[in-house]
């Protein structure tokens, strides 16, 4: 609990006034022990000498974040986006350098523009010019001098000879000095630059009282160097988790040095009037559901203990920046185009269904049907994976998703359909194989049904299973692509295992996180001449992806009969993982089918194609 500030403040004011009205000997010995005394006080509470001195109000968070930076050796602060992180690190490095004469403050960020705005934004703009008089006339009276360089901004105390200094995460810092660093989003920094330039800048402050002979050459009296690192959620993989973690176990079990840790989310900004409860809505509409958890509910995304799957693998791999698009009813009567790379020569494309059925007589949660893109390229001896597209549709409308999937197969040019056939799937099979009018693609469209596979070692169901799928079909000149899959306790552990190996070897590549593709459409400018609609559309698929891996790492895995089998959490859903699994199974079975005609017919790795 923080102290109240006003009996202190009171007291402050009427000792100016009594020094004032004072005169005499007694005076200048007076003056020392009050500035002691004082000097202590606010050294040990930096939130009082916020409130007293620069006359700034803060809200009892702020308070409390200042509070625990003046008393740590290491600080930690992981918060949400506006929660004011930036102006209370600028507000700690003001402070610092009053209190503690001859300090050496470097801020770093991974830019030398996102560093510049502490200094350039949040304390001459904020702090100096609106917010505190005695900082205002401590820079008016040059008593605080701003100066700018290539590296960064600069800020010197004349009055004690404390600096501030920004510099960026780069080698080319290396050589200055520091008794208390600032890792802004630290997140974003590199662990090898942090733990090579920048720690190695550390030094205990030179305070004028070591040169005292009694205190001299003593190592109890030299002060411990600061660190303070910010910054935002993000995922558990990444360095700085593990750094928290350190500074959180430091609290309780390293007597020597003090260590401190914070969290806030956007319900305390909410809270304390920072945010509104229409930013609440507006973020969670906007934002992914995973940047959502991360930025605005301050979530670390990392996968389950028992998780099978590490978010990781899947983090590394998200690369790719354009999604396969299908064309609307509108795209196709207009004859746009959807700017989708051509299939090359050796590409093979798989598209892979879930089929999910409502559930009228339970109160259990539905799952989604799922249909997901995925692109086979050939890079010498292994094909390569490429999810390009996902989405997803209500259980309500199953017939209706078997023939989006059949659409998107033609729209995406693939190779094979691989629908899942279990739970009622026999019964969307049955549509696929009949020919289909589909009157919003007029003369483009193929009405043929399609069948099964004929290429046998595809198959994981039993040869009965396709004779009894194949006399189910309808149109006798069925196209044969289709290779169902019907899991099973041997089959699903199977799969899980390939997926994983495919994963850890970073053989699967990935759309890049929603949030990324949204910031490349406001960079180039494309965002800005669509509509809230086409916005949404396009970010989509990128959300679908999001939601893959989030489900893909929160898989609890264990191991029964001998197999991994993996299962949701309460409220959690698979079906996006699910689809991943069968299309990287029958994709590794492809795979193995090219090896081994590369082996046996010593093929020709510039015409590949023709083996095929």
């Amino acid at each position: 609990m923080l102290p109240n500030t006003k009996p202190l403040r009171k007291k402050f004011m009427e000792n100016h006034l009594r020094m004032g009205a004072d005169s005499g000997s007694h005076v200048d010995s007076v003056k020392e022990e009050n500035a002691i005394e004082w000097i202590t006080l606010f050294r040990r509470n930096w939130h009082i000498f916020v409130d007293m001195v620069l006359q700034i109000k803060l809200k009892p968070f702020q308070m409390l974040m200042i509070y625990l930076m003046g008393i740590s050796d290491v600080f930690f602060a992981i918060c949400s986006r506006g929660l004011s992180k930036t102006f209370i690190v600028g507000l700690a490095a003001v402070v610092k350098m009053l209190l503690c004469p001859y300090s050496e403050i470097i801020i770093t960020a991974s830019t030398i523009p996102q560093a510049n705005v502490i200094v350039d934004k949040k304390i001459r703009d904020e702090l100096i010019k609106k917010l505190s008089p005695y900082l205002l006339y401590l820079y008016e009276k040059e008593y605080l001098i701003i100066t700018k360089s290539d590296d960064g901004f600069k800020i010197t105390c004349t009055l004690n000879g404390s600096t501030l200094e920004v510099l960026p995460a780069l080698e080319s810092s290396r050589g200055r000095r520091s008794t208390f660093t600032i890792y802004e989003e630290c997140r974003l920094l590199k662990k090898g630059i942090i733990d090579s330039v920048f720690e190695k800048m550390a030094h205990p402050r030179q305070a004028k009282y070591l040169d005292n002979p009694v205190y001299a050459n003593d190592p109890r009296w030299l002060e411990e160097c600061k660190s303070i690192y910010i910054t935002s959620a993000r995922y558990k993989y990444e360095w700085f988790w593990n750094t928290f973690k350190d500074t959180l176990t430091g609290y309780y079990t390293d007597k020597k040095t003090n260590y401190n840790i914070f969290a806030g989310d956007i319900f305390m900004s909410i809270d304390n009037g920072l945010k509104t409860w229409g930013d609440l809505r507006k973020a969670r509409k906007m934002s992914g559901e995973m940047d959502f958890l991360m930025e605005d509910l301050n979530v670390m995304i990392g996968e389950n203990e028992d998780a099978f799957f590490t978010i990781k693998s899947f983090k590394q791999n998200q690369i790719i920046q354009r999604c396969f698009r299908p064309p609307t009813d509108m795209d196709i009567y207009l004859n746009r185009d959807m700017g989708n790379p051509p299939k090359e020569d050796t590409e093979i494309r798989l598209v892979i269904s879930d089929y999910a059925f409502a559930n009228t007589t339970s109160n259990q949660k539905n799952d989604n049907t799922i249909i997901m893109c995925m692109s086979l390229h050939w890079k010498g001896n292994r094909f390569e994976r490429h999810v390009d597209y996902i989405e997803g549709h209500p259980a309500s409308d199953s017939l209706g998703a078997a023939d989006r999937a059949r659409e998107i197969y033609w729209d995406y040019q693939a190779d094979y359909l691989i629908p899942d056939l279990r739970s009622g799937g026999e019964v969307l099979y049955n549509r696929m194989t009949m020919e289909w009018e589909n009157p919003n693609h007029g003369v483009l469209w193929d009405k043929r049904g399609l069948t099964v596979s004929d290429e046998l070692e595809l198959h994981v169901v039993t040869d009965g299973k396709l004779e009894d799928l194949r006399s189910r079909t309808v149109d006798k000149n069925a196209i044969p692509c289709i290779i169902p899959i019907t899991g099973s306790t041997t089959l699903n552990s199977t799969m899980w295992i390939e997926l994983r190996k495919q994963l850890d070897n970073g053989n699967i590549k990935f759309l890049v996180p929603m949030q990324t593709y949204q910031e490349f459409l406001e960079d180039n400018g494309d965002i800005f001449g669509m509509t809230s609609e086409e916005v949404a559309d396009s970010l989509l698929p990128y959300a679908q992806v999001d939601l893959l891996v989030n489900e893909a790492v929160n898989l609890k895995a264990e191991i029964k009969d001998g197999g991994v089998k993996l299962s949701e959490p309460k409220n959690g859903f698979k079906d996006r993982a699910v689809c991943l699994s069968y299309g990287n199974y029958i994709a590794s079975k492809i795979e193995n089918i090219w090896q081994r005609r590369m082996v046996n017919q010593k093929v020709d790795y510039t015409n590949i194609q023709l083996v095929w």
